[in-house]
């Protein structure tokens, strides 16, 4: 499965995440960011609303979720829910046996809930979530070669890990796995405050499926077939990758982040690997 990119050479679609994330496919997508420290709001609320958008070549994404700590406010330990949901679309192209090329147009959307606890240990915040996620993918004209196709609803589990180096220095780990089209995704960041409440700093992060399981392995005759005796390609983890740079703007009860880079993406055959370029815009708010 590849992206048709404008007119010329296709690529390999991208991961829209998921899950969201998270996840998700862009999922991933884990979709926001660490909290806010909670010295930094004077009258933290209880509840977290975030929305965002993510676009790279021959693909778009939006997002929202909220996050609600029903005993306390939402910096303190303690139980959390979490509801998150996106929409978005892609095209990508294929070219089967015959040597002709197809173009296909893609939505796809997911759905979140979860249930989870936020701790502290020092400077390092720490939640995780468990729940239920529902990915769909409705591709026209049908592609009988993808192994992501309709909709599945499985578990969904979230690991967020926020910690404080020093005053103005801070990383974050987000880790999300969904058993719908086995989903996955991971994104790292670290940034500094130049300023005090503005940060500029690195991510990275990677996002893989069923389908980008099944394209890192070699192929059996069957086609994109897993079995034990096939071997990952550890190379192709970098066609489901990405990093860039980010700015972070925070406030007593709120933060924008933007950011943007470059996402990887590979080709069948002789074709070479290829890089196409994405941005991040995600705002979030606490009342």
């Amino acid at each position: 499965m590849r992206f048709a990119s404008g007119g010329g050479t296709a690529r390999l679609a991208p991961q829209v995440r998921k899950g969201l994330a998270g996840a998700l496919i862009v999922t991933s997508t884990i979709f926001h960011n660490s909290p806010i420290r909670a010295e930094q709001a004077a009258s933290p609320g209880w509840r977290e609303v975030w929305t965002g958008a993510d676009v790279s070549a021959d693909v778009w994404l939006v997002y929202s979720g909220v996050t609600v700590a029903p005993m306390g406010h939402i910096h303190s330990e303690g139980i959390r829910l979490r509801a998150a949901g996106g929409y978005g679309e892609y095209r990508y192209s294929d070219k089967p046996f015959d040597g002709e090329i197809r173009t296909f147009q893609a939505k796809t959307h997911f759905a979140d809930v979860l249930v989870g606890y936020q701790t502290r240990f020092g400077e390092l915040t720490a939640k995780a979530f468990i729940g239920a996620s529902l990915i769909s993918h409705d591709i026209a004209p049908v592609d009988d070669e993808t192994l992501v196709i309709g909709s599945e609803v499985g578990v969904k589990g979230v690991l967020e890990f926020w910690l404080n180096m020093g005053p103005k220095a801070w990383g974050s780990l987000d880790l999300s796995w969904a058993s719908a089209y086995d989903t996955r995704s991971a994104r790292l960041r670290t940034g500094y405050r130049f300023w005090p409440s503005i940060s500029v700093g690195l991510e990275g992060g990677v996002n893989v499926d069923a389908q980008g399981e099944c394209r890192m392995r070699e192929k059996s005759n069957n086609g994109c077939l897993i079995t034990h005796s096939e071997s990952y390609e550890a190379a192709g983890l970098l066609d489901y990758a990405r990093a860039g740079v980010f700015v972070r703007h925070e406030w007593s009860r709120g933060e924008v982040s933007v950011s943007g880079g470059v996402l990887g993406g590979s080709f069948r055959g002789d074709d070479t690997s290829s890089l196409s370029p994405y941005a991040t815009l995600t705002w979030l708010t606490q009342f």
